[in-house]
């Protein structure tokens, strides 16, 4: 990921093969799997609380069900999968920052740590597929996407 010159930075990584875009993209699929997992265990508290638990709701689920599936795609290495996962996560922090403006004080680094590995997985994913389109090898056929529609 650096030369022996360079510190290795998890925050913005440089890439000089697959192997460090791989690392980079995998960054973005474990914020996905730490938002659906935490949301979840948010959503099963909250179904024993008349108010929720930090404004979650048993609605989360659906949250929790799309991080889920965002973390399934980006290891498949999906471009636009890491691109929505950025975008989910962003919406919904300014959401919660809006509706709960207490809660910035307390979440705010971890928000900020979960962007940067977010911004790494959409880095990480094009910078896979463009190194494989350089390699001249076609990204690895995933299962169920015969159509030729791996990216989505």
């Amino acid at each position: 990921m650096a030369n022996r010159n360079q510190p290795v930075r998890w925050y913005w990584p440089t890439f000089g093969n697959v192997a460090d875009a791989i690392q980079a993209s995998n960054q973005g699929m474990w914020a996905a799997v730490f938002c659906a997992v935490v949301t979840a265990i948010m959503a099963s508290i909250s179904i024993f609380t008349a108010d929720g638990v930090a404004g979650v709701h048993p609605s989360a689920y659906v949250d929790a069900v799309l991080f889920a599936v965002i973390a399934w795609r980006i290891r498949a290495r999906s471009k636009a999968f890491a691109i929505v996962g950025l975008c989910l996560f962003v919406i919904e922090k300014v959401f919660q920052i809006a509706t709960q403006p207490d809660s910035i004080r307390f979440g705010i680094f971890l928000a900020i740590i979960l962007l940067l590995c977010f911004i790494s997985g959409v880095r990480g994913n094009f910078a896979y597929h463009r190194f494989m389109a350089e390699a001249g090898v076609e990204p690895a056929a995933l299962p169920g996407a015969e159509s030729g529609a791996r990216d989505i």
